[in-house]
């Protein structure tokens, strides 16, 4: 039988309002490609703020443990991860860390990205799941990427998948070419750096009118010991996506 009849009566109720909300709001809908480690989850929680909830951590798992992680606050729709909310839209601000290849948004979506320096974000993706192992922190990630860690940063470079260590250039390319993907880059309606990050949300602000304040999540109080070699090692493991940044740096 088809699953028309088993959606509930509040799944098309929460649709109609989803879609006369997006038809009165004056932003085209937002998207975020969410590159792992660059920003993401500050710039989320910047746009999170305009649903006027208090506790963003609070309003943040909200969507991540709601069934079609679609959340309506001060007529406002937020969506995260559900690939077919985030080609619909019919959002205010959306997210999610699917490939870009892998989606087909409509031309009115406004897309944007966030880069980072790819040893530095290679590095913070590893000092976060230092400081998840030695403190106990049962993150659903260290199911499947606890073990990358091993005993040392030169087991966890032997281990990550490279669409994990080479995140940013996968996510354009699933191929991992350079070109494919600052084509793809240049594409969106804007991007910017970690580095310069400020700049970059104060011109989102001015574009839509609206106050965007980052807040600086998931900052991680954990030393890493990484010497000169494994840096220098790990920089030129990254060379294509040095060489990608370079092109789109200009």
């Amino acid at each position: 039988m088809n699953d028309f009849f088993y959606k509930p009566f509040s799944y098309f109720k929460e649709n109609r309002q989803a879609k006369h909300l997006f038809q009165q709001q004056n932003t085209p809908p937002i998207y975020n490609y969410h590159i792992r480690k660059t920003g993401g989850t500050s710039i989320h929680y910047a746009f999170l703020a305009h649903s006027g909830v208090a506790d963003l951590d609070t309003f943040y798992q909200q969507i991540a443990h709601k069934k079609n992680q679609r959340v309506i606050a001060n007529d406002k729709v937020f969506v995260g991860w559900n690939a077919r909310l985030i080609q619909g839209g019919k959002y205010f601000y959306g997210f999610a860390h699917t490939p870009a290849y892998e989606l087909q948004l409509p031309k009115h979506v406004f897309t944007f990205t966030c880069l980072r320096d790819p040893a530095q974000r290679v590095l913070s993706h590893y000092k976060m799941l230092c400081y998840f192992r030695d403190n106990q922190v049962p993150h659903p990630c260290m199911l499947t990427e606890g073990k990358w860690l091993g005993n040392s940063f030169d087991d966890f470079l032997k281990n990550i998948p490279k669409q994990h260590l080479m995140n940013q250039l996968y996510m354009f390319s699933k191929s991992y070419n350079i070109e494919e993907a600052e084509e793809k880059i240049r594409t969106c309606s804007t991007y910017f750096f970690t580095e310069n990050i400020n700049e970059g949300m104060a011109d989102l602000s001015v574009r839509f009118n609206l106050e965007l304040k980052l807040s600086y999540k998931k900052r991680y109080d954990y030393t890493l010991n990484i010497n000169d070699e494994q840096l220098a090692r790990l920089r030129e493991i990254l060379d294509e996506e040095y060489r990608l940044i370079e092109r789109l740096d200009v």
